[in-house]
């Protein structure tokens, strides 16, 4: 029996493992806010849109799953020095390039984490009181107070449902910016927020 065993396990290792390509479609929702040592300032969560491409390479469960697309970060924020009854808010909008490496947890679900690389493309700046509101471009009428590049983190998981002839995908991830991308001295501002997507994938 034990022979028998062993020459099963020897034919199992020598399959080769099916890789399986897909290329698909994100879009949802981004509720992000800022990290931020400044006491005085008391931020708060903003809603936002996200819209990507992606592609992905599966083998034997684990894989990576890449993406490039846009994404809105920001957060309000009220502070002690300021009016009580006034909301301020930026809105950063960034192109997003990740690599999130890709964990199959059995049929449908899955696990995501992985770095990812912003490049800021537009940052809007807002003030509203009593039903009226104020926006402007960040750097309007000085520099712009933050920095271009973001490198952060992201976790989370999806499910996957079979359509017919794709995949529709739902997933929740979590995005942790590392970078400092305050560009005021003595200052800091890190990106921080959950991301809620849908979308459809392809098999290749």
């Amino acid at each position: 029996m034990n022979g028998r065993l062993a020459i099963l396990a020897a034919l199992l290792c020598a399959t080769p493992l099916t890789a399986q390509t897909t290329i698909g479609g994100r879009a949802g929702m981004t509720l992000s806010q800022f990290a931020t040592a400044d006491e005085e300032v008391e931020p708060s969560s903003i809603a936002g849109i996200h819209f990507a491409v992606t592609a992905s390479r599966m083998r034997g469960g684990v894989g990576i799953a890449l993406s490039a697309g846009y994404t809105e970060r920001g957060t309000g924020f009220t502070a002690d020095a300021l009016p009580g009854d006034v909301d301020f808010s930026f809105r950063l909008g960034y192109i997003d390039v990740a690599a999130l490496g890709k964990a199959s947890l059995g049929t449908g679900p899955y696990l995501l984490a992985g770095p990812g690389l912003s490049v800021m493309v537009s940052c809007t700046a807002s003030v509203s009181s009593e039903g009226s509101s104020l926006s402007s471009d960040c750097g309007a009428n000085q520099e712009d107070p933050f920095k271009i590049l973001d490198f952060g983190v992201s976790g989370g998981a999806g499910m996957s449902f079979d359509v017919v002839d794709f995949h529709m995908v739902v997933e929740a991830l979590y995005g942790f910016g590392i970078l400092n991308i305050s560009d005021v001295p003595d200052d800091s501002a890190m990106n921080r927020g959950l991301m809620i997507r849908v979308g459809a994938d392809w098999v290749l």
